[in-house]
């Protein structure tokens, strides 16, 4: 399954737009939509950031009626961002700065000082948002699960990674 065409064009964008959000090269985006290969776990990551659906709807689940919405509102929400900035900002740009700037290191920073402040205020917090807080940390984490098993397994086997090979594909065009 591959809902990655079907979620761009339901959000409106071109893969130029896309590819220039995501820092990478538009037949990436091209080759992701027609199979041809395969988004890596972190590009996953930036175009749920994007899109604003979570990536397991680019491969593994069916896009239902709900997963839609959630695409049209946060096109709706860019759309209407540009608007009120008089075409100043424009959310690829802005997502391109953002993925070209940000480091690891700073990312997990941002990452321990947001869940220091989650915990310093969980007292006020309403139980069910609690749970809602507790089960999306521990999604966050399978996430992160199965990017470090996969980088394991390709450091184990001695074969290029696949960022490595993304990266040959890319320099060759």
């Amino acid at each position: 399954m591959n809902n990655l065409k079907q979620i761009r064009e339901i959000y409106g964008a071109t893969q130029e737009q896309v590819a220039q959000a995501i820092n990478v090269n538009r037949v990436t985006v091209a080759n992701w939509e027609s199979g041809t290969s395969v988004a890596s776990s972190s590009n996953q990551e930036k175009l749920s950031i994007y899109y604003g659906i979570g990536p397991e709807h680019f491969y593994e689940k069916a896009l239902d009626d709900e997963a839609k919405q959630l695409v049209l509102d946060t096109s709706a929400r860019a759309r209407e961002l540009a608007e009120k900035s008089e075409g100043k900002r424009v959310k690829e740009q802005d997502f391109h700065k953002i993925f070209e700037s940000i480091t690891f290191k700073q990312a997990m920073e941002q990452y321990m000082f947001s869940m220091k402040m989650l915990l310093a205020t969980a007292d006020s917090g309403e139980l069910d948002k609690l749970r809602t807080a507790a089960l999306i940390n521990r999604k966050m984490g399978a996430r992160l699960d199965a990017i470090i098993d996969l980088r394991e397994q390709e450091e184990s086997s001695g074969e290029p990674s696949l960022f490595d090979l993304i990266e040959k594909v890319e320099s060759n065009e």
